[in-house]
């Protein structure tokens, strides 16, 4: 598929084997944080994401942003993805010392979730 990544798209990808510890890939859903070349951090003093400095309003959130601290650049060809349930979710954030930092490789992407 041929997908330009759009901030905040909820999308179903193949995730890595090594993101699950069945070690085989299997698809996966989340919400695209980082598009190639963004910046992504966690977070500002209220406990909001950065995107390239700007804090990211995440009104269908229930739990804080996220617990853990991290900063990347997202690659060319790269995403980074995180969960709406972030509290029992293992996204982009915990997988930043596997191959590829956490990111997710644009080709790996399935499809949007069309959301009303």
């Amino acid at each position: 598929m041929i997908f330009a990544p759009r901030r905040e798209d909820v999308i179903v990808f193949d995730a890595p084997a090594y993101w699950h510890s069945g070690g085989s890939g299997r698809p996966q859903v989340s919400r695209v944080i980082g598009v190639p070349g963004a910046e992504v951090e966690c977070c500002d003093g209220s406990g909001r994401l950065l995107v390239d400095g700007a804090p990211l309003e995440e009104p269908y959130l229930t739990e804080p942003a996220s617990k853990l601290k991290f900063r990347i650049r997202v690659p060319q060809g790269r995403i980074w993805v995180m969960s709406d349930h972030r509290h029992i979710s293992r996204d982009s954030r915990y997988h930043q010392g596997d191959g590829g930092d956490g990111t997710i490789a644009v080709s790996d992407v399935i499809g949007v979730v069309d959301l009303p």
